[in-house]
C-alpha cells in the first residue's frame, strides 16, 4: 500500500510541476502518455499474477506428492519404490519448467513492451518540446 501511495503522490507532484512550466505539454502527457503507461503496467501486473498463480499450483501438486511419499516411507522402502517415486517427482518438476519456459516466451515480449512504452512516450514528449521551442 505504501508503494501505491508513493506512486500516486509522485504522479500528482509531477503533474503540478508540469502545469507550472507548460500546460499544453502537461495536458498532452496526461491524456496521451499516462493512459499508455498505465495500460502497459496493468498488462504486466496481470501476467505476473498469472505466473505466480501457476507456480503456486504446480508446486502445491509436487509438494503434495512428496509429502505423501514421505508419509508412506515404510511402504515405499519395503516395496523398493524409491527410484520410481524419485522419477515421478522429477517429472512433476520438469513439467513445471517446460510450462514456465513456454509461458516466458510470450511474457518476455509483454514485459519488454510495457517497459518500452514509457521510453517511447518520453521521447515523443521531448520531441514535442523541442519542436515547440524551435517555433
Amino acid at each position: 500500500m505504501a508503494m501505491v501511495l508513493t506512486a500516486t503522490l509522485s504522479l500528482t507532484g509531477c503533474i503540478i510541476i508540469g502545469f507550472c512550466f507548460g500546460w499544453k505539454l502537461t495536458l498532452l502527457s496526461m491524456f496521451v502518455a499516462l493512459p499508455l503507461v498505465m495500460g502497459g503496467a496493468y498488462i504486466r501486473m496481470s501476467f505476473e499474477i498469472q505466473f505466480e498463480q501457476m507456480n503456486q499450483d504446480v508446486f502445491a501438486e509436487s509438494s503434495k506428492f512428496a509429502a505423501e511419499s514421505i508419509g508412506a516411507f515404510r511402504t515405499v522402502t519395503s516395496l523398493t519404490l524409491e527410484d520410481m517415486i524419485g522419477r515421478r517427482y522429477e517429472e512433476l518438476l520438469q513439467d513445471h519448467v517446460k510450462k514456465a519456459f513456454k509461458k516466458a516466451r510470450f511474457s518476455t515480449f509483454i514485459f519488454a513492451a510495457s517497459d518500452s512504452i514509457a521510453l517511447y512516450v518520453l521521447r515523443d514528449i521531448q520531441m514535442f518540446q523541442v519542436e515547440k521551442n524551435n517555433d
